[in-house]
């Protein structure tokens, strides 16, 4: 019975997360009331399927937390602008200009406030709900893949399937998945999370906003070619290898929660 109300909670704050932005328009003001009530939700959920709170999921204010945050962020921004600009220089997109101020301090400032939450609100859902119900009853290396495959299948809701898509997913997944369990937390997680989706909402615009343009205003270029078209994809092996070698020399503080 368990795990069925473990399940029933899960589709219970991932139908709110993907449902109530398609199903209302939700402008600046309601779409942060949205994001306040969701972590509200989360909280209660997680109690009434045996955990003690959100703090289960991976929301620890432990030391070092923010600097966590900062070095996710650093490494997701990092390579997904170094992808963007190899994109760019390759012909896959053209830049016509730049937002100009006070447009570009707004879009700045609701990109980073959106990202972060947004990001977050699918990270406790697909890894922090997911490993504090799973977390010692299936080894590691399973739960890393189950968790990076419900992220796969969950982000249908925002890009569709394809095999490609499905691809990239699993293996960014198993870049959040593999921080999560060794930081304990969720803030390395959602910094490499919210630092990729920055980037694109730089490059492209905030997603569902396309339309009105990002910081950098850009039309599609001419160039077409297998490795563009799968850029994603090998940015996030990128990811996944930088992590895997790096994590060790960037002593990072742990909340000791999924060391197992």
């Amino acid at each position: 019975m368990g795990m069925l109300f473990a399940v029933i909670g899960f589709l219970i704050i991932d139908l709110y997360f993907n449902l109530i932005p398609q199903l209302f328009p939700l402008d600046t003001v309601s779409w942060l009331l949205y994001a306040c009530l969701f972590f509200v939700l989360a909280h209660h959920v997680a109690k009434l399927t045996g955990l003690s709170g959100i703090g289960d999921l991976g929301i620890k204010a432990h030391f070092g937390w923010k600097r966590n945050l900062r070095i996710g962020f650093l490494f997701g921004a990092g390579i997904w602008a170094a992808m963007y600009l190899l994109l760019w220089g390759f012909g896959d997109f053209e830049i016509t200009g730049v937002k100009k101020a006070p447009e570009a301090v707004i879009f700045v400032i609701e990109t980073f406030a959106g990202m972060f939450l947004g990001s977050l609100m699918n990270d406790l859902i697909v890894r922090g709900y997911v490993f504090a119900h799973l977390k010692g009853k299936v080894l590691n290396v399973y739960l890393l893949l189950i968790s990076a495959f419900i992220y796969a299948l969950d982000d249908v809701w925002l890009a569709g399937f394809s095999i490609s898509n499905t691809l990239f997913s699993v293996i960014l997944g198993l870049s959040l998945g593999y921080v999560l369990l060794k930081t304990g937390s969720i803030w390395m997680n959602s910094g490499i999370h919210m630092g990729l989706n920055v980037m694109y909402c730089f490059v492209y615009g905030i997603p569902g906003r396309e339309a009105v343009k990002g910081l950098l205003l850009t039309t599609p270029g001419g160039s077409r070619s297998f490795l563009l078209d799968h850029a994603h994809i090998l940015a996030a092996i990128v990811l996944l290898l930088v992590i895997l070698a790096a994590y060790g020399r960037l002593k990072l503080n742990s909340a000791n929660k999924y060391m197992y």
